[in-house]
C-alpha cells in the first residue's frame, strides 16, 4: 500500500500500533537509529511457550467475540504478517518462524484490547471536535506524495473519504481516552534512569564498527584470467586517480558495479562479521580516508575507503539518560494502561473460540 495511506492508518491507529503492540509484545524490536540505544528485550518473546501454529485456519474463522464484535483469523494474520515483516530486518528467518505463533497470540490480545478501548471511548463522554479532526487530517495530508493529494490517494485505494474521516475520528477518540487514563503515570526521573543504566550496563555496549565506501569490479561466470586481469588493471588506474586526489563518490558512481554506486559507493556502518573476511580485514585495519590496495573477494575486485572507525566501548550515562527516561516513562504508562484494560476485560463479554486446528490443516 502506498505511503500516504499507511501514514493515515498509523496516524489514526496510534493506540493499536504504538501502545497496544508495545503492551502485548513488550519487546517487538525495531532497529534504532545509530545514535540511539536499544532498550528492547528480544528475549521476552520466548518467555512464554509457543502456541500451536494457527495459520492453517480460514480467514473468516472467528477466533474471539468481544462484546458482540467478532475478531477473525484473517484480521489477526494480517497484523501478524505486518509485525513479522517489521521484525525481519533484525531477526533470522528461523527465529521468525518459531516466533510466529506467539506473535499471533499477542496480536489477538491487542485486537481484543482495541475493541474494548474503542467501546470504552464511545461511552466515556469524550469527543473529537471538527477542529481537532481537521488538524489531524492536515498533518496526514502533508505527507502526501509530491504531485498528489489525500483525496487522490484515498480514491486510488477505493476508500470513501467520508467513512475514512469518521473512522479517523473514532481512532483519535481512543487515543484521547488512553492519554487520559495514563496521565497519572509520573515521568521517570534522572535517578531512575541512572539506576536502570547501572543495572543494564550491557545494553549500552557499542561494538566496534566502521563506515566505509567501495568501488567494485564484479566477477561474472564468463570471466577468464585474462578478463579478470583487464578489470584489475582498470581498477588500478582508478586507484591512481583517487590517490592523486580524485573524487571517490564521483568515480564510484561512474565505475562501480555495486548498487551502492548510486550513493557514491557508500556502504553505511557495519560491525565485524557482517562482511566477507577479506573485505572486513582491510576495512577494520586501514586508516580513515586512505584508499586501500585492490582487495579480491568472491564478488570481484574492491577499492575501500573508510570514513569512520568506532572502537568498542560503553555509551556514557550523560549520552543516554534522556532516552532512558523516555523509555521508563513509557513503561509506566503501559503498566497503567494494562491495569485499565484488565479491568475492562473483567467486566466485558468475551467468548474465545478454539477451532479444530487439525481439521483446518487437513482442508
Amino acid at each position: 500500500m502506498i505511503t500516504l495511506v499507511k501514514k493515515t492508518k498509523t496516524a489514526g491507529l496510534y493506540i493499536t500500533l504504538a501502545i497496544l503492540t508495545a503492551l502485548a509484545m513488550g519487546c517487538a524490536k525495531e532497529t534504532p537509529p545509530a545514535e540511539e540505544v536499544d532498550l528492547t528485550q528480544a528475549e521476552d518473546l520466548f518467555a512464554q511457550p509457543l502456541q500451536p501454529h494457527p495459520l492453517s485456519l480460514a480467514p473468516e474463522d472467528v477466533v474471539a467475540t468481544v462484546e458482540g464484535e467478532d475478531i477473525t483469523h484473517g484480521q489477526i494474520v494480517q497484523e501478524t504478517q505486518m509485525t513479522l515483516m517489521q521484525m525481519s530486518q533484525q531477526v533470522p528467518p528461523q527465529q521468525l518462524a518459531q516466533m510466529s505463533g506467539q506473535i499471533y497470540q499477542n496480536v489477538k490480545d491487542s485486537l481484543i484490547a482495541k475493541v474494548l478501548l474503542t467501546k470504552a471511548a464511545e461511552k466515556s463522554g469524550l469527543t473529537i471536535g471538527d477542529e481537532e479532526l481537521t488538524k489531524e487530517i492536515d498533518l496526514i495530508s502533508a505527507d502526501a506524495p509530491e504531485g498528489s493529494s489525500l483525496q487522490e490517494e484515498l480514491a486510488k485505494n477505493e476508500i470513501d473519504i467520508g467513512e475514512w474521516k469518521e473512522n479517523l475520528r473514532g481512532q483519535m477518540l481512543v487515543r484521547k481516552l488512553v492519554e487520559e487514563k495514563t496521565a497519572a503515570a509520573t515521568d521517570a526521573t534522572a535517578e531512575e534512569a541512572a539506576a536502570f543504566y547501572q543495572e543494564n550496563i550491557d545494553r549500552f555496549k557499542v561494538p566496534e564498527s566502521v563506515s566505509a565506501s567501495h568501488i567494485l569490479m564484479t566477477f561474472t561466470p564468463e570471466d577468464t584470467d585474462v578478463t579478470k586481469a583487464v578489470k584489475k588493471k582498470e581498477l588500478e588506474k582508478i586507484r591512481e586517480d583517487l590517490v592523486a586526489g580524485g573524487d571517490f563518490e564521483a568515480l564510484a558512481k561512474e565505475h562501480s558495479d555495486c548498487p551502492s554506486s548510486q550513493r557514491g559507493g557508500e556502504l553505511g556502518t557495519f560491525t565485524r562479521g557482517q562482511m566477507v573476511p577479506a573485505f572486513e580485514e582491510v576495512a577494520f585495519s586501514q586508516d580513515i580516508g586512505a584508499i586501500s590496495e585492490i582487495v579480491e573477494t568472491q564478488f570481484g575486485y574492491h577499492l575501500i575507503k573508510v570514513t569512520e572507525h568506532q572502537e568498542e566501548g560503553i555509551r556514557s550515562l550523560a549520552d543516554v539518560s534522556k532516552q532512558i527516561q523516555g523509555y521508563l516513562t513509557n513503561q509506566k504508562k503501559q503498566e497503567v494502561l494494562a491495569a485499565y484494560i484488565d479491568g475492562l476485560k473483567e467486566k466485558a463479554s468475551i467468548e474465545y473460540r478454539k477451532p479444530d486446528l487439525d481439521a483446518a490443516a487437513e482442508e
